[in-house]
């Protein structure tokens, strides 16, 4: 039961517990006090009173139509009277003004007269009621005495005092009786729903986030503790994230002190030997001189990624978004891409299996992210030529655009941290000259931004598959205040 549906039943309790008591107080201490003072009073109500009237009357139709013998109809009246005397009940027959019934009601005779001379009506007297009905020289008069015994004015009023002395005692008893017991209905649910509440919220203060509440009831209160628990569960997810996200700062500033340490010591090294005269002739020093432009190189280069990946971070990269065909856009990069690639030792194939799968992206940046991928697979590949196969097919409403690489591959519990910024492996880590870490994360990020998604598993053949899932847009492109439209 609900609160609403307590506090209601609660305010009518309020008042009818109270009123039903006085009332049964009233009444019934007027009734002990008439017992106690032998007082008797008849009530023209009840099922006695009913019941007389109804045998009066068949009895009588019974007599006037049947043409019942005189000795038949006193026998039955004296019975009736017998049976009722205490209702104030009787039947009375005359003849030439004489009772041949015996009865122990004593009704008055003037009484009697009126109602034997209204010849079939009835006579009222107060509290006194006789009805005569003529049958032959007989007259029969059903006789009704329904006066309470008189009480003395003044006893009268104190029994009515006290009366409602008690009623109103009684019914200010029980309204406090009742306000205790529907206070307890009521708020007792109440005060157990916020305890159950403040306990949680006490296990939520002190970090345990993995505390839900479980609610037994169910009224208002078990939306509110639902609330609680969604509201448990994203602060659980907030600090995953959160944690998440320092680790990645964590991360980043090692890998960015590693990796831009080690061209920097490789730079100090070679310069202290160009000024110590280490590199004695002109080939050395040209070599040394060489390794410190390479060395300048890097650090430019990872400079210049994690420039990208800031404003990638932060939404202020420009975007050229336009509807293309996405097999269309693959063939052009792998074919200005083939030759180069082929030369540093990454031969790259490319299957377009569907055509006209139109979808919106920047293709520039499209290009930046497989170009991104081709260098991961070209620094991490495990024999002098490697090979990278990128195919473009229709997965439903989606254009999937995968390359698989013939190189090691990772740990399975690695794929899901590749597109993650700053994650290499440990072996990559201890050689800086093959990445900064930073290729797929920036490649995460652009496919993310068109609203696709990225994966990487590992290739049934061996070496690693990168899945980049976009959504074929039908409708032409259009762009209306700034926002992207199909």
């Amino acid at each position: 039961m609900n609160i609403k549906r307590r506090l209601f039943i609660s305010n009518i309790l309020m008042w009818l517990i109270p009123i039903a008591v006085g009332i049964v107080v009233y009444f019934g201490g007027l009734r002990v006090f008439a017992a106690l003072a032998g007082f008797e009073g008849r009530a023209r109500t009840g099922r006695p009173y009913m019941e007389a009237v109804s045998t009066a009357n068949e009895a009588m139709d019974r007599w006037l139509s049947g043409g019942a013998e005189i000795s038949v109809m006193t026998r039955e009246a004296g019975e009736f009277n017998e049976r009722y005397a205490d209702n104030g009940q009787a039947i009375m027959i005359y003849r030439d003004g004489e009772n041949l019934v015996p009865t122990r009601i004593t009704p008055e005779r003037e009484i009697i007269d009126n109602a034997l001379a209204a010849s079939g009506g009835s006579t009222i007297f107060g509290r006194v009621t006789a009805r005569a009905r003529a049958a032959g020289d007989y007259r029969i008069v059903f006789y009704e005495d329904m006066r309470f015994v008189e009480l003395p004015v003044t006893t009268y009023r104190t029994v009515m005092y006290h009366g409602m002395i008690a009623a109103f005692t009684a019914a200010a008893i029980m309204v406090l009786l009742t306000n205790l017991y529907l206070t307890r209905f009521v708020f007792k649910r109440i005060l157990r729903a916020l305890g159950i509440l403040s306990g949680g919220v006490q296990q939520i203060s002190d970090g345990n986030l993995d505390y839900r509440i479980e609610y037994p009831g169910a009224d208002e209160f078990t939306s509110v503790c639902n609330d609680f628990n969604q509201m448990a569960g994203r602060l659980m997810t907030a600090a995953e994230t959160k944690a998440r996200d320092e680790q990645s700062r964590r991360e980043l500033i090692a890998g960015i002190s590693h990796d831009l340490r080690t061209p920097l010591t490789s730079i100090k090294a070679y310069v202290e030997g160009l000024e110590q005269g280490v590199a004695s002739t002109p080939e050395a020093r040209k070599r040394y001189v060489d390794t410190i432009r390479d060395k300048a190189g890097d650090l430019e280069h990872i400079i210049e990624q994690l420039f990208l990946f800031s404003k990638l971070d932060t939404g202020g990269f420009p975007y050229h978004i336009e509807r293309v065909d996405l097999g269309t856009v693959v063939l052009e990069i792998t074919s200005g891409a083939s030759d180069e690639y082929r030369e540093r030792g990454l031969d790259i194939e490319t299957r377009i299996a569907d055509a006209d799968l139109f979808v919106n992206i920047d293709a520039m940046q499209i290009r930046r992210a497989l170009i991104n991928i081709f260098e991961n697979s070209l620094k991490y590949k495990n024999r002098e030529r490697g090979r990278i196969v990128v195919s473009v097919t229709r997965e439903g409403s989606w254009a999937a655009l995968t390359m698989t690489d013939d190189g090691p591959g990772v740990p399975e519990e690695a794929l899901s941290k590749l597109p993650d910024l700053f994650y290499r492996s440990d072996e990559a880590r201890s050689n800086p000259g093959r990445g900064s870490g930073l290729g797929l994360a920036i490649a995460a990020k652009i496919i993310r931004q068109f609203g696709g998604k990225i994966e990487a598993e590992n290739a049934a053949e061996g070496g690693l598959k990168i899945v980049i899932e976009l959504r074929i847009e039908k409708g032409e492109l259009r762009i209306e205040k700034g926002e992207l439209r199909s």
